[in-house]
C-alpha cells in the first residue's frame, strides 16, 4: 500500500497546527536533526526554484534529498534522492511501518508525506534536503525540518481560506517559515513581501537589492544574464526550463546555493542548463505543439498564457479544481485570447466543466470547445497550451504513458 491509497477516502479538512507533525517527529526519533534542510516557499515558482537548487547542489557533489508536491504520475515522485524517485518497495515499507504513527497523531496526508521524507532522507544519509513547502509557512509541516536556509519566491493571492484574504496577510504567513536566525532569501524586494519581512524584524537577502540579474527568452531558449551577488558573477547561463519567470527562479537558486556551498561557476552554468522539472512549460509534442504547465494561481496562469502567446500561436486548454479561483483565471485568459478549450478533471475536487463553460460564455469568449477528458487533447490538430492545474498536466501525461492516444 502506498500513502495515497491509505488517505484516498479520508476527510480532507485542514486544521492548521504544527503540533501533530512535531509530536510525530519526536516519536520517531527526530530524523530532521540528521541533515541540513532548505525550505523553498512562495505562491508561485517554488517547484522550479527547488529544481534548480537541487541540481546545483547535486552537481557540486552533494547527495541530495528532494521533497516535492504534488506528484504528476506516480506518488514516488514526491521523495527523491539525487533526483531519483523512491522505489516502490521502499515507499510501501515506510507506509506500512509508519501507519500506526499516522493514526496515533492524526496526521494529514501532507504531514505523513513530510514524515516519510524526513525518515527516508535520514536513512539514506543525504548531505542536504531541499524541501518544497506545501502551503503558506506558519503552519506548514516542512517547517519541522529546522531549516538552515529559507527561500520565498513571492506572495500572491492563493489558499485564501487558510492564509488570509489579503496579499499582506499571505506574505506574513509565508514569512513565518523563517525563525529570524535563519538566512532568508526573497524573490522580491517589493511590497508586501520585503516590507513585511522588515516589519517582522527579519534581515532578508532580496532580489533587486542584494543580488541583481536580467534575463531573456529567445524562441525555445531562456537565459539568466548578468547575475551578480557579492563576488559571484554569471554573464549568460542557458536554462533548462522555459519562460521569463524561470530567470527569477534560477537567480534565487544560485543565490541560495552560494550560501550553502563554495560555488564553481562552470558547474552552476551546467546545472542550470541541465535542470528539468515536469509539468512546467513542458513540451510534450512539437507538431502540433503541445505544452503543459501546472500553474493554478490566476496570476501565474495569466503570466504563462501571456508569455507563451508572445512566442507561440497556441490555443489554451484550461481546467481547475473547485477551490481555486478559476473564474479569475478565465477572466485573465480572456484578456489575451477569445478562444478556449475546457475539460473536467477526473478528480473528486474537480470543478464541473459545465460551470466553467457557462462562465466562459458569460465573459465573452467567442469560441468555447469542451473536451470530454484531458486525454482528448492528443487528438486536437492545433497548437495547445494546457494550463490551470497540475492534475490536468498529470492526466494528459498519463494518457500518453497508458497509450490512450
Amino acid at each position: 500500500m502506498k500513502l495515497w491509497d491509505l488517505y484516498r477516502d479520508r476527510d480532507h479538512r485542514i486544521v492548521p497546527t504544527l503540533s501533530r507533525i512535531k509530536e510525530a517527529t519526536d516519536y520517531v526519533g527526530n530524523p530532521e536533526r540528521h541533515f541540513p534542510a532548505v525550505l523553498v516557499g512562495g505562491t508561485n515558482g517554488k517547484g522550479s526554484t527547488s529544481a534548480f537548487l537541487e541540481r546545483i547542489l547535486r552537481e557540486h557533489g552533494l547527495r541530495t534529498g528532494w521533497f516535492v508536491s504534488p506528484h504528476l504520475l506516480r506518488e514516488n515522485e514526491r521523495w527523491r534522492v539525487n533526483g531519483e524517485p523512491i522505489g516502490d518497495e521502499d515507499l510501501k515499507a515506510y507506509v506500512k511501518d509508519l501507519r500506526v504513527v499516522f493514526e496515533r497523531f492524526s496526521l494529514t496526508y501532507f504531514e505523513a508525506a513530510t514524515l516519510i521524507a524526513l525518515l527516508y532522507f535520514r536513512d539514506v544519509k543525504v548531505d542536504v534536503a531541499v524541501m518544497e513547502v506545501g502551503m503558506g509557512g506558519r503552519w506548514d509541516a516542512t517547517k519541522v525540518s529546522r531549516p538552515k536556509l529559507v527561500v520565498i519566491t513571492n506572495a500572491e493571492r492563493d489558499h485564501t481560506k487558510w492564509l488570509g484574504n489579503s496579499v499582506e496577510e499571505i506574505a506574513e504567513d509565508k514569512l513565518h517559515l523563517s525563525s529570524g536566525g535563519t538566512p532568508l532569501i526573497l524573490g522580491s524586494s517589493k511590497y508586501p513581501l520585503y516590507t513585511k519581512a522588515l516589519e517582522m524584524g527579519l534581515e532578508p537577502i532580496a532580489a533587486g537589492l542584494d543580488f541583481t540579474y536580467s534575463g531573456s527568452v529567445k524562441g525555445w531558449e531562456t537565459f539568466l544574464e548578468d547575475y551578480s551577488f557579492g563576488s559571484l558573477s554569471i554573464k549568460r547561463a542557458k536554462l533548462g526550463l522555459w519562460g521569463k519567470w524561470q530567470v527569477d527562479n534560477a537567480a534565487l537558486a544560485v543565490t541560495a546555493s552560494s550560501l550553502l556551498i563554495e560555488i564553481d561557476t562552470n558547474k552552476v552554468m551546467d546545472s542550470l542548463e541541465r535542470t528539468r522539472w515536469e509539468g512546467r512549460m513542458e513540451i510534450l509534442r512539437r507538431k502540433p505543439l503541445l505544452i503543459v504547465d501546472g500553474s493554478h494561481n490566476p496570476y501565474a496562469v495569466a503570466k504563462v498564457v501571456k508569455e507563451a502567446l508572445k512566442h507561440f500561436e497556441v490555443s489554451i486548454l484550461f481546467s481547475s479544481l473547485r477551490e481555486k479561483d478559476w473564474r479569475l483565471s478565465l477572466e485573465l485568459i480572456r484578456r489575451h485570447t477569445d478562444t478556449v478549450y475546457l475539460t473536467e478533471l477526473s478528480y473528486h475536487r474537480a470543478e464541473p466543466v459545465k460551470n466553467m463553460w457557462r462562465y466562459a460564455v458569460e465573459i465573452g469568449f467567442k469560441k468555447v470547445e469542451i473536451l470530454r477528458s484531458p486525454s482528448e487533447v492528443w487528438e486536437i490538430d492545433a497548437d495547445i497550451l494546457a494550463v490551470g492545474s497540475l492534475y490536468l498536466v498529470g492526466e494528459i501525461k498519463e494518457a500518453r504513458e497508458n497509450s490512450v492516444i
